[in-house]
């Protein structure tokens, strides 16, 4: 089932309930044809390194946290001092819809009362409790249906009235998604200190949120931290230049170094801001942040104990590690990239196109592969039987055939396996020859032939391969999409080479 995209669309503006009832009968309640995926999922790159760094930290005595998300303003002035308002810049506020008084007139009461017979005190009584907060947005249309006994398309004809509904504009709070995971350290901090024993060794990874003017292959808008605090009477720069040095060495780096910050943020103390450097593939990379928190930032927030603080960007880490240059393809592959194929998911994709669904037709297929390999040198002429059987009440007979003088019964290429190998699909003897997918030329002949066999046979039937030049030549197929991978990126699919083998059936009785 395919839904008419274009229509479903021109419908919906004329009339979006009558195509909403309309539309919605297209899906079968009833019953499926559907069918589970029975492949293994793939993880996402980011879910990787998130959980790859988890596991890293997790081993090395650090405990996992979650922190706020969103902050009020005030925050980043006391983290910030007079650095926050360019801070500010970067951060996105949270607007919020008013809820409007929403009368109703004698004309608007006439119209609600021409789409349903509802009861108007109950329906103002409806009104009052949203106002006020105890209804939710999302409840609203239910709380109709429910209160004024109506139906769900009468209730939203009805909401279709309030305009003041449509003319609401947000209104700014003064509540921030956080642009930074240091910000948000501070009140995890301060209600641990003195509930837990030292050191104070935390980490979490989570969203950042910041304003960024263009999102480009560096930047987005909406990137991963992951960030360490560790809190203890005893801890300093030293200190967290060799923690840092440990974990950085345990991702894999093996060349670290550490550059004090010229220009110091002002939640880090004077001098003790460190900017951290990996040397990967010939080449400087920053990698992450670090320092010591300002006694004034903590005593801000009622903190008394030193903090050394690291951060990183798990995108970036991602980046350097899995090779890739533009942050958006790596993340967003769905919208920037037509969508990349592992050599497993193309092996995984080629099947065969004629396959036997019978326990009959599954013997055929493996008598006539196993004939095959005993026979393959048998020389001609020679008829070799596989397989003698009943199907649908007839008796049927199969055998390997060749007629002319000299020749082999199985040509050299029957027993090549189909492989890929940086998405080229190759068939050959060479077991290292790349990603296995388990078929071999002759079992595919074999399926095609068993699959027609078991469907009936009149009198008889040969099914003839000669040299092969292509996947449907042995009875395979890859999907359109694995088809146009291939070809977009200049790969080949290179299956040929002579089988020549002759499968005979014939009916009897």
């Amino acid at each position: 089932m395919q839904i008419d995209v274009k229509k479903t669309k021109e419908d919906a503006k004329k009339d979006f309930e009558k195509t909403w009832v309309e539309t919605s009968a297209l899906f079968n309640k009833n019953k499926t044809k559907f069918k589970f995926s029975k492949r293994q999922g793939k993880e996402h790159i980011l879910g990787k390194t998130i959980n790859y760094l988890r596991n890293l930290l997790i081993q090395m005595g650090f405990d996992e946290t979650e922190n706020l998300t969103i902050i009020p303003e005030e925050d980043v002035y006391r983290e910030y001092g007079p650095e926050s308002a360019v801070i500010l810049d970067r951060a996105f506020y949270i607007a919020k819809l008013p809820r409007p008084e929403i009368g109703l007139s004698n004309q608007l009461t006439a119209k609600i009362k021409s789409i349903a017979n509802v009861n108007i005190a109950v329906l103002k009584e409806i009104l009052r409790e949203y106002k006020k907060g105890n209804i939710e947005g999302d409840d609203f249309i239910e709380e109709l249906v429910i209160k004024l006994k109506i139906k769900m398309q009468d209730a939203t004809a009805i909401v279709d009235l309030f305009t003041q509904l449509k003319e609401l504009k947000p209104i700014a709070t003064n509540l921030t998604f956080r642009t930074h995971m240091s910000g948000t350290w501070y009140h995890t901090l301060a209600a641990m200190q003195d509930k837990a024993d030292f050191p104070i060794m935390l980490f979490s990874v989570g969203r950042r949120y910041r304003n960024e003017q263009k999102e480009d292959s560096g930047h987005l808008r909406v990137h991963n931290s992951a960030s360490i605090a560790i809190m203890d009477p005893n801890i300093d720069m030293i200190a967290g230049r060799r923690i840092a040095k440990k974990i950085f060495e345990k991702i894999g780096f093996k060349k670290i170094k550490f550059e004090t910050k010229k220009a110091t943020s002002k939640y880090y103390a004077l001098g003790l801001e460190d900017e951290v450097f990996v040397k990967h593939n010939g080449q400087w990379l920053e990698i992450a942040d670090m320092g010591m928190y300002s006694a004034i930032s903590l005593a801000n927030f009622g903190i008394k104990y030193p903090v050394f603080n690291i951060g990183f960007g798990v995108e970036r880490l991602a980046m350097v590690l899995e090779g890739h240059k533009d942050i958006r393809e790596m993340i967003y592959p769905q919208f920037y990239l037509e969508g990349e194929l592992s050599d497993k998911e193309i092996a995984e994709d080629i099947k065969c196109v004629e396959i036997p669904k019978t326990a009959a037709g599954k013997k055929i297929a493996d008598a006539i592969i196993k004939t095959a390999f005993e026979h393959k040198d048998d020389i001609a002429p020679v008829e070799i039987p596989a397989w003698k059987g009943t199907i649908n009440g007839k008796k049927i007979e199969v055998s390997l055939v060749e007629v002319e003088e000299g020749k082999k019964l199985i040509g050299p290429a029957a027993f090549n396996m189909i492989f890929v190998k940086k998405s080229n699909i190759t068939g050959t003897l060479d077991k290292k020859a790349g990603e296995k997918t388990g078929i071999s030329f002759i079992e595919a002949i074999a399926n095609n032939a068993a699959g027609k066999i078991e469907q009936g046979l009149k009198k008889e039937a040969k099914f003839y391969t000669g040299m092969v030049r292509s996947l449907a030549n042995i009875n395979l197929k890859v999907s359109a999409k694995t088809k146009k991978y291939i070809e977009s990126n200049n790969r080949k699919i290179d299956i040929k080479g002579p089988v020549f083998v002759t499968i005979k059936a014939i009916a009897r009785g």
